[in-house]
């Protein structure tokens, strides 16, 4: 079980960078970004971003990300 744990946690930050590099690709601050696909707090989004507090995307979250970057999912994925 401790290594399905591990591996979910690299998945994690996996995803989160490659959201923060699209993000920074587009050249927005984590507040337009969070507001522009439809994050009700920011800081849940920083947190989600950034893989702290034990906050990641969920699969909603990843639609509407890849939905706003114009991308495929597999993207945020590899």
């Amino acid at each position: 079980m401790n290594k399905l744990y591990e591996d979910a946690e690299e998945f994690y930050k996996l995803v989160s960078k490659n959201v923060k590099k699209y993000r920074q690709e587009k050249g927005e601050s984590q507040l337009e970004f969070s507001q522009n696909v439809g994050f009700n707090s920011v800081s849940f989004y920083c947190d989600c971003e950034n893989n702290k507090n034990g906050k990641h995307f969920n699969l909603l979250h990843i639609v509407r990300i890849t939905d706003y970057l114009e991308i495929d999912i597999v993207n945020l994925l590899n």
